[in-house]
């Protein structure tokens, strides 16, 4: 059942980030791909099995969010002001690296839960940094458009992230959700990406 849920979630990212392309969101479309591809895998890991098909697989899971997710902050400094977009470049750049850093000492178990098998880290370093500190800035823009634009999307769903990341720690599959909402309300927000 719970495996189906995280292949209706990749259907729904993927939709969305459709969606966000022929906006011209290429950032937050490029995350939605990520986190789609995510969710499938999630969703696939029982029927594919334990092994290095799953792991490898798995391996691009955990690069697609560190690799993506900073950028982020580039689209809310588009969002914002576009006088932030450089220093929101170089911001991004450095979370990639840091993510990128971990990844090169990235070693994945199998982990069951509910009827989903995936690989999660085996030693776990801690909170996600670059993952909270994109969320902070997307809270962050969030307010700005609320009391600019009187559009509050972009800030509900950096909040709905923020709550769904913690409580995904029981329920691993609140964190999809989560995203899934991100990605939704910055597609309700629009904009134009072109930093």
């Amino acid at each position: 059942m719970i495996s189906a849920l995280y292949g209706a979630l990749a259907l729904v990212q993927a939709a969305l980030a459709v969606r966000l392309a022929r906006s011209g969101l290429w950032i937050p479309a490029a995350v939605a791909v990520g986190v789609a591809y995510d969710s499938a895998v999630v969703g696939a890991g029982r029927l594919i099995g334990e092994g290095p098909g799953l792991e490898a697989l798995s391996t691009g899971r955990f690069a697609a969010h560190a690799v993506l997710t900073p950028l982020l902050v580039v689209h809310a400094a588009v969002l914002v002001r576009r006088g932030l977009v450089a220093p929101a470049w170089g911001l991004a750049g450095a979370l990639i690296v840091f993510d990128a850093v971990g990844l090169a000492d990235l070693r994945l178990e199998p982990r069951w839960w509910s009827d989903t098998l995936r690989h999660v880290s085996a030693d776990p370093s801690g909170p996600p940094i670059a993952a909270l500190v994109t969320t902070v800035i997307l809270l962050a823009a969030g307010v700005a458009l609320w009391v600019r634009r009187r559009t509050p999307w972009l800030f509900l769903g950096a909040a709905v992230l923020l709550v769904t990341a913690g409580a995904a720690v029981a329920s691993p599959i609140l964190g999809n959700a989560g995203e899934a909402v991100l990605i939704a309300a910055i597609a309700a927000t629009g904009g134009r990406d072109g930093g």
